[in-house]
């Protein structure tokens, strides 16, 4: 996937055999038209024509542990053919996952990911922009799993909380947590 500056940590597959998303460490996430993919052949040799201007775009840091050097600069791979590229979340410390939403409930008109800083974003594809940004972890939020059917998401974060997202009639998203989902179980049973 020629585009990426850095390591790719995740790819989803939209479903239409036409489209898929990527998560990288360069601190994107693309989208891809796998009809516009350049062969192995094609690309060695572009690769060959570009060779000092694609080296200039690797910064070999070491995502485990330190900051993404470039934070805030766009930085082009000379041979992306991505279709479209997404900036606002932060993939440090391990490999956070991105998906395209569902077909059913959302059509696929999302990208959702989380995010070292905690946060759940999820990206409109048309526009590029974040239409929601999910504040409720306390530390890196590594999944999100979006229901099939219903505008319904689950995070996962190393606080070690899994956290359901439900998006209401007010247009309002409102959270509930495994501990105080368990916390009301217990109150339950002892009524």
């Amino acid at each position: 996937l020629a585009g990426h500056t850095e390591g790719i940590t995740h790819i989803d597959a939209r479903g239409d055999g036409r489209y898929i998303c990527s998560n990288s460490k360069d601190q994107t996430l693309r989208i891809w038209d796998l009809r516009m993919m350049y062969s192995s052949s094609d690309h060695r040799r572009r690769e060959q024509e570009e060779e000092r201007s694609i080296i200039r775009t690797r910064m070999n840091f070491d995502y485990r542990w330190m900051e993404y050097p470039m934070r805030g600069y766009d930085i082009r791979h000379p041979l992306d053919c991505s279709v479209k590229t997404f900036r606002g979340h932060s993939t440090l410390q391990t490999l956070i996952r991105a998906y395209f939403s569902p077909a059913q409930s959302t059509g696929h008109r999302y990208l959702y990911t989380g995010g070292y800083d905690g946060y759940v974003r999820i990206f409109d594809i048309l526009s590029g922009q974040v239409v929601e940004c999910l504040s409720y972890h306390n530390g890196l939020v590594r999944d999100v799993a979006w229901h099939p059917t219903d505008h319904v998401l689950n995070s996962l974060g190393w606080d070690g909380r899994v956290v359901t997202w439900e998006h209401n009639s007010d247009g309002d998203s409102c959270h509930q947590d495994s501990e105080e989902e368990e916390e009301e179980e217990e109150e339950e049973e002892e009524e």
